[in-house]
């Protein structure tokens, strides 16, 4: 494991964002979205907006603690170390595929 990544795995942060991402994920199943209509969604909810900047914001923020700590990190291998846990958190909240 990388040191930003030992690092990020003990912030708080990192839980918080992907508690947000959880909850929006939670959301869209409930207004039965599918993985399709994430790419034109047929409706924002206020909900939905909430939780989409919520999550950009502190995504940002995490990277710039991740800076600020001194890590030499570009965003693409920060991205990189995020997506396999959105990813996981995709797998257990399923949208709408058509064959649910």
């Amino acid at each position: 494991m990388k040191p930003y990544e030992t690092f990020l795995h003990d912030r708080v942060g990192l839980r918080r964002l992907l508690d947000i991402y959880l909850e929006l994920r939670k959301h869209l199943q409930e207004l039965g979205f599918s993985e399709k209509d994430l790419e034109q969604p047929p409706m924002y909810t206020p909900k939905m907006m909430t939780l989409y900047n919520l999550f950009g914001n502190t995504q940002k923020a995490l990277f710039q603690q991740v800076k600020d700590y001194g890590f030499d990190i570009e965003r693409n291998e920060f991205n990189d170390f995020l997506n396999p846990l959105l990813q996981k958190i995709n797998e257990i909240t399923p949208l709408k595929d058509g064959n649910n």
